[in-house]
């Protein structure tokens, strides 16, 4: 994985942004993907949290080599019910969290039908990240890091990492990881300042979030 010694972690301003990349978080029910993001944005955690539906985001930005990077991440809901609706949310994406629960084999077992989704309704070349949480209840492992990393390098996914939202144990470098991977690959195509179409070249790393969002 990328070497994130050089990815800091700053208060976002979507004025000043030089690159943008939109992040979609995958998974069944319950895995803790809106625990993820509320760690992740707010360093707060709560036992209970009402069901996404449809899908909400939020925006977490870091500072990489001089440059601001903002990773617009949306939290999708789980239910087999609202399949339909955040495959909407697929579009545009660079890149997911591909989201598991190490207490439930269940939620690992299904993890092939999220990726062929996504394959299907985003772009081709998404950068997809896995992620093992709740690896605050180790004692009640029902999935081991060997099937989670066994399992990221046969489908040559962009990594693996486990993480517990509740206490924080790599949530925010989980995050830095990805925003330093698709600052790696794009920043060939960061605009010169002396670029009369420096505006055209920025766009173009930046997506169009949906009108409506889900409500919780």
């Amino acid at each position: 994985m990328e070497d994130i010694s050089d990815c800091e972690v700053v208060t976002g301003d979507d004025k000043v942004q030089d690159m943008l990349f939109k992040l979609i978080v995958i998974g069944e029910p319950s895995v803790g993907k809106s625990c993820m993001l509320v760690r992740a944005v707010k360093n707060e955690f709560k036992d209970e949290y009402e069901v996404t539906i449809g899908a909400e985001f939020n925006s977490l930005y870091f500072q990489i080599a001089g440059k601001k990077v903002q990773l617009q991440v949306w939290d999708t809901a789980g239910m087999e019910r609202f399949r339909s609706i955040i495959k909407v949310f697929f579009n545009g994406s660079h890149a997911a969290f591909m989201v598991y629960d190490i207490t439930r084999k269940d939620t690992f077992d299904k993890l092939d039908g999220w990726l062929t989704m996504l394959q299907e309704s985003a772009s081709p070349d998404v950068r997809v990240f896995l992620i093992g949480n709740k690896k605050d209840e180790a004692s009640a492992r029902q999935v081991t890091y060997e099937m989670g990393k066994e399992y990221a390098e046969q489908r040559k996914l962009l990594g693996f990492m486990e993480t517990s939202a509740k206490t924080g144990e790599g949530i925010i470098p989980s995050f830095q990881h990805m925003a330093k991977s698709l600052f790696t690959e794009h920043k060939g195509s960061l605009p010169s300042k002396d670029d009369p179409k420096s505006g055209d070249s920025l766009s173009k790393l930046r997506t169009t979030a949906p009108k409506k969002k889900g409500c919780c």
